[in-house]
């Protein structure tokens, strides 16, 4: 009887966690607002706390609403990613040419700067300071430069009545506290500015239809540059023929007191007039409470940053927010799941690591550097649209083509990777026959009923040694499989290697196994003259003791993490989502040709089954990297500092996306991941994302 009650409440209990995780988890919104909610109110009465529930499942589930309903969490919390769909969803805004229809009914359309016709790629204005700070040689000036601007503000109020300042009365303070020259500093910030600034390309398109249909366009703006500075910026990204342009200083009022915009109404008396801006303070409240009719543009910060990586370096940190937000958030287009996985979450990694290789062969004297397929292939895309001073070549390689041609060296990982990791694979099992036929081992097919064994036999755990002694009492037959095939992997390596004397291996990870085996094959069954280095975007073996003697000794060099690097995030990858963190990695590496098997005796090129159904995703995750590292790369092509992107910077956004793996399952189950040396070539089948997951 106690046993029955037991089971009773234990599936009760069962039943109850299912209803929660569907009911507070599952869905995005919700999660957004219950959890926090709940974990801040301990003591809320729990009637409220299900009424909040079903009234957000309602908001968000049947309605689709995506705004707040009852509670933002602090932002001190940790950070979630956007996880229903493509985060650029969320800022849709009103098509360019329907937002001029609306805006043209007025005779005057005024324009805020800053966030609205100009963008600047960092998620806080003021990090702009930290490069000034380098340009002028001079530290802690990000510190200087806002205490000197609030203190200009204060002598302001006390000497004028207002807090209106100009960029003369902020680098008097500086000049005096540093002595640096105030042209210099007031030359410098302004030039730093005309670098970075840039013109939002949905709100020029507005401007421009605006013009083209002689609509009469002013500009209002609260700032500290005066009328000849802002319009010389304003020039610089594309922003000519408006008719007037208000700066707070030179009026001594602002938008936010008011005051601006009644300058703005004595000069066009009578006309109608509606003001575009991102603030909802000085460009709404304050001009409806005028009388000026509104249109509020969003701040693209203010969408994106709740949705960036917390926990990055200042700089960086800035610098890619700004670029994803003013990217996916300005409204020009909404992007799709897999463009944003990886401009998202792989682009900052793959520049980052582009540009540590690029440091790195310039330093030590790389000759060539050599990109490993499959992953290599976006790496060489994105360092060659960089640097044209490293030669380097993109190599035909795979777990498998390793693990065929390294025999003499790696027998114990040969009988590892192509029996065992098959034979553990509950749910997807092949049979004896298809894995000789991948691997070309038509020779051991007449021993194989020495064994008790037939080619429908499946490569099981139960079958596993009797499988294993199969290729070990033939391990002659096995080597003589790959002799001919050793001699144009020779010629190949030759080729690609040329006469480089020092050469460095790229791959993406993990045990190191794909560089260090050509590593053997150059140094000691070719006995070239010339020293191989390996680099990896990260080292993550499957028992933790398998390559210290190599990244010790520095054979392996990682750029993200190891066990003795950037620890926080090998144990992150390492041990979260039960060891399926490298799966996700490898989807921003991918490309579109099958897995490469080798050569035949001939001469020919094999390769794997295709996984065809991943093209299109991985064409998009491609652009979408490579549209980042271009964006980032042009956006701050004035400060080489800025490329230093480190491995611990470069890894939190995958850290990020990895927290919950909702947005992978939805958007990724369906995919194909060959987590074996190859798939099953009879059936022409590999395993999904999904399947994998669910395991």
């Amino acid at each position: 009887m106690i046993l029955l009650y037991n089971r009773f409440f234990a599936k009760l209990k069962a039943f109850k966690d299912k209803l929660y995780y569907y009911f507070a988890v599952k869905n995005w919104g919700v999660r957004r607002e219950y959890g926090p909610y709940k974990d801040s109110h301990p003591n809320e009465n729990p009637w409220r706390l299900r009424w909040m529930l079903i009234r957000l499942n309602v908001h968000y589930r049947v309605f689709r609403r995506k705004d707040i309903l009852y509670y933002q969490a602090p932002t001190s919390r940790e950070h979630l990613p956007y996880l229903d769909g493509p985060e650029s969803e969320l800022s849709k805004r009103t098509r360019e040419v329907h937002l001029v229809q609306r805006l043209r009914q007025y005779q005057v359309v005024s324009f805020d700067i800053f966030d609205t016709l100009i963008l600047r790629p960092f998620a806080k204005p003021a990090d702009l300071f930290m490069l000034v700070g380098k340009r002028l040689k001079k530290m802690e000036f990000y510190r200087i430069r806002t205490e000197a601007e609030k203190t200009a503000r204060e002598n302001a109020l006390d000497t004028r009545g207002n807090k209106e300042v100009t960029i003369d009365d902020i680098y008097t303070i500086i000049e005096e506290r540093t002595g640096i020259p105030k042209a210099l500093g007031i030359q410098t910030e302004f030039e730093t500015e005309l670098d970075y600034c840039f013109a939002n390309p949905y709100m020029k398109r507005v401007f421009d239809m605006l013009k083209e249909q002689g609509k009469t366009i002013i500009i209002v703006s609260d700032m500290y540059y005066p009328h000849d500075m802002m319009e010389k910026l304003l020039q610089k990204v594309g922003y000519t023929g408006y008719e007037k342009l208000y700066v707070s200083c030179d009026y001594g009022c602002s938008k936010s007191t008011e005051m601006l915009y009644r300058c703005v109404q004595q000069d066009f008396e009578g006309k109608t007039i509606i003001h575009v801006g991102d603030n909802k303070h000085s460009d709404i409240n304050c001009a409806k409470n005028v009388g000026m009719e509104t249109y509020y543009y969003k701040n693209v910060h203010e969408i994106g940053n709740p949705y960036r990586a917390d926990g990055m370096s200042d700089l960086v940190g800035s610098a890619y927010a700004g670029i994803v937000n003013t990217h996916l958030h300005n409204g020009t287009k909404v992007y799709s799941p897999y463009y944003e996985y990886g401009f998202i979450y792989g682009g900052l990694y793959v520049l980052g690591f582009c540009n540590w290789m690029h440091k790195k062969a310039k330093r030590e004297g790389i000759d060539k550097i050599i990109f490993l397929a499959r992953d290599g292939d976006i790496y060489s895309k994105v360092f060659n649209h960089f640097y044209h001073d490293v030669p380097n070549e993109y190599f035909l390689w795979s777990r498998i083509a390793n693990t065929k041609y390294t025999l003499l060296k790696n027998k114990e990982d040969f009988l590892k990777r192509v029996i065992l990791y098959r034979a553990v694979r509950k749910d997807f099992h092949i049979t004896l026959g298809s894995m000789l036929d991948s691997l070309s081992f038509d020779a051991l097919r007449p021993y194989i009923p020495d064994y008790q064994l037939n080619e429908e036999t499946l490569v099981t755990m139960e079958r596993l040694k009797d499988i294993e002694r199969l290729f070990l009492d033939h391990w002659d037959l096995v080597l003589d499989t790959y002799k001919d095939e050793k001699k144009h992997v020779e010629a190949y390596i030759r080729q690609k290697v040329g006469d480089a004397k020092r050469i460095a291996i790229v791959d993406v990870g993990w045990l190191g196994s794909g560089p260090m085996g050509l590593k053997y094959l150059i140094e000691d069954e070719l006995a070239m003259d010339c020293q191989v280095h390996c680099w990896q975007a990260a080292a993550r073996p499957a028992k933790r003791q398998d390559m210290f003697p190599e990244l010790m000794d520095e054979s392996i060099e990682p750029y993200l993490f190891s066990q003795m690097y950037n620890r926080i995030n090998y144990d992150t990858h390492a041990n979260t989502n039960k060891g399926t963190n490298n799966i996700f990695f490898e989807m921003f590496t991918q490309s579109k040709t099958p897995s490469f098997s080798g050569w035949d005796a001939e001469g020919r090129l094999l390769y794997d089954i295709p996984e065809v159904e991943n093209y299109e995703a991985t064409r998009q995750i491609q652009a979408g990297i490579m549209d980042f590292a271009r964006e980032y790369g042009s956006r701050f092509s004035k400060d080489a500092l800025m490329m230093n992107i480190s491995g611990y910077d470069a890894y939190l956004p995958y850290r990020m996306i990895i927290r919950d793996l909702t947005f992978i399952k939805k958007f990724f189950s369906d995919l194909s991941y060959a987590r074996g040396v190859s798939g099953d070539s009879k059936k022409q089948k590999v395993e999904s994302i999904g399947q994998i997951v669910n395991q």
